[in-house]
């Protein structure tokens, strides 16, 4: 079944957003992976940790709102999963696209740590390890997603990587192992 491949990748998502393993999302999740994200990159108490910091809040505040139908202040797996589903069925509005990529914009502009535009094997690898993924799984993602082979990605190849992650039900999407091999 061609959505099978993004549920396993969605269940994979959430697991991640899920810092404490409680099985629910919530906002002191978004606020453990701004801390991990900071913490990778010595930022802690900078513009840019506040910027990301901001970014998931914003994150969680829109995830929140779309997902938690019964208000509890979390999110469970079949409220992610039915979200996430509905959204790749053509249930997402342009505008909603159009946030995601700014929020996205955002947060991969604070892996740029020199600000040439460009992301190295280094700061993706820091990066990716606030969210759980080894530094191996980070390089092989990089070396498929690297395909001038120059070892740089745009902030806007991130981006995209990261929109077909959540979007694709293809097999053999090169964004398929961005946050780890999938099982």
């Amino acid at each position: 079944m061609p959505e099978d491949i993004l549920r396993e990748k969605m269940r994979k998502l959430f697991d991640v957003y899920d810092t404490d393993g409680n099985g629910y999302i919530e906002r002191s999740d978004f606020e453990a992976l701004a801390q991990r994200i900071n913490d990778g990159f010595a930022d802690t108490g900078s513009p840019r940790a506040a910027e990301v910091t901001a970014v998931l809040h914003d994150t969680w505040e829109d995830l929140a709102s779309r997902m938690d139908v019964d208000s509890d202040q979390r999110i469970s797996l079949e409220e992610f999963l039915a979200d996430k589903l509905d959204a790749t069925r053509g249930g997402a509005a342009a505008s909603r696209r159009k946030t995601r990529q700014e929020r996205r914009r955002l947060l991969f502009g604070v892996m740029d740590r020199d600000g040439d535009g460009h992301i190295d094997l280094d700061e993706h690898r820091r990066f990716y390890r606030a969210f759980g993924v080894s530094a191996a799984d980070a390089e092989e993602s990089f070396a498929v997603l690297d395909v001038n082979s120059d070892g740089l990605l745009s902030v806007d190849e991130m981006v995209q990587a990261s929109l077909e992650y959540s979007t694709s039900t293809d097999p053999n999407a090169r964004s398929n192992d961005l946050l780890g091999p999938l099982d």
